[in-house]
């Protein structure tokens, strides 16, 4: 996920495809200030701001275009990736989970707090537990044991870890369950909150609630997870997105829904106020709904029904992707990368947004300052530009 703005120590950039060594690109992930995508066999690829290692490639300065992150092990390669704020982290094909970059308040995992540039295996939460999904805040990174429990290490404050606690772990800690025998089956990680799936069919949330982002209808933090209120009667959730500081979930209605904070109209709903607990969404046109979307810091994105790509919120450089800097609180389509292309897949960063077209090919558009687009140029974009890939 997202975190505050990082300085870029330099900048190197060389020759370009379209694509990864390893043919398709088959995910896109963003974090404040770089981005990382996985290609076709499993290779990982990071551009961007590289100050604290997180493009995993063994040094630190910025990339104007993406850079291989080096193998974890001899024949390792990634089955997913998760990118912080100034962290990324990744599953193994070996069964373990990796992450590099920023080691502050032991968002690695790996029980140090030194930033690593190349990727560091992350302690086992318990014997024999693997895990099974990950995700990445801006200070701490979460994720899925395949003991049925969830997991969060990194910074602690404002209760984001969800162990009762308000203290920094480097070393996976256990989520105090919600209720007795409820188990998280979806979890993502934001700025400084987290947010669930539980076994129950109901949403929760923990860490920061300061603008409604927890969705329980108030303004506090909590160290355990609580749960989100029900937009509607017997509405829950099937996805849960965690951002800066706001919240978004598809829903069994079909619906959208956003909740925390919305003063520059990030939470799509035609208003500029905040919010503690799930509004819908506006629907990008008549009969649309959302199958995918995605809250950064100031602005959301989604992908609807019809095969388009949407965003609304704040504008100022051009994260829309709509080929203009006016802000929206509703959503207005992505201009399409190139004839015939859709988005299969669509994240927000800070000040930024990149997607998945369904030509396996990744784009990005928005701000440009520490060469978070990964088109080999320095220039910010308004609407999607190609990520330029090392030639084989």
């Amino acid at each position: 996920m997202v975190g505050t703005l990082a300085m870029l120590a330099a900048v190197t950039a060389g020759p370009a495809a379209a694509r990864p060594a390893g043919g398709s690109v088959t995910q896109v992930a963003v974090g404040d200030s770089h981005a990382c995508a996985r290609a076709g066999d499993g290779r990982a690829y990071c551009w961007g701001a590289g100050g604290s290692g997180q493009l995993g490639n063994g040094d630190t300065p910025s990339h104007s275009s993406p850079v291989a992150v080096a193998a974890p092990a001899a024949g390792v390669t990634f089955t997913r990736l998760a990118t912080g704020g100034f962290h990324t982290c990744g599953l193994g094909s070996d069964a373990k989970a990796y992450c590099w970059g920023a080691g502050y308040s032991g968002r690695l995992g790996n029980g140090e707090t030194t930033d690593r540039s190349t990727p560091v295996a992350v302690a086992a939460p318990a014997a024999g537990v693997a895990f099974t999904q990950l995700t990445a805040g801006s200070a701490h990174t979460c994720g899925l044991g395949s003991d049925a429990k969830a997991y969060c290490w990194g910074s602690g404050s404002n209760g984001a870890l969800g162990n009762g606690g308000l203290g920094d772990r480097s070393t996976p800690v256990a989520v105090t369950a919600p209720a007795a025998g409820v188990t998280f089956t979806q979890i993502s990680a934001g700025f400084s909150n987290t947010c669930g799936l539980g076994s129950d069919a109901k949403a929760y949330c923990w860490g920061s609630g300061l603008s409604g982002e927890l969705g329980n209808g108030e303004t506090r933090d909590q160290s355990s997870p609580v749960a989100v209120t029900a937009p509607g009667a017997g509405v829950t959730f099937s996805r849960l997105t965690a951002g800066f500081s706001n919240t978004c979930g598809l829903a069994g209605d079909a619906k959208a829904y956003c909740w925390g904070a919305g003063g520059l109209g990030q939470l799509g709903n035609g208003e500029t106020g905040d919010r503690s607990s799930p509004v819908a969404v506006a629907a990008p046109a008549a009969g649309v709904t959302f199958t995918q979307i995605s809250p950064g810091i100031r602005h959301t994105c989604g992908l609807g029904s019809d095969a388009k790509a949407y965003c609304w919120g704040h504008n100022s450089d051009g994260q829309l992707g709509n080929g203009d800097t006016t802000g929206r609180s509703t959503p207005v389509a992505v201009t399409a990368p190139a004839a015939g292309v859709s988005f299969t897949q669509i994240t927000a960063g800070r000040g930024y947004t990149c997607g998945l077209g369904s030509d396996a090919k990744a784009y990005c558009w928005g701000i440009n300052d520490d060469h978070q687009l990964g088109h080999g140029d320095i220039k910010g974009h308004v609407s999607p530009v190609a990520v330029l890939f090392p030639k084989p």
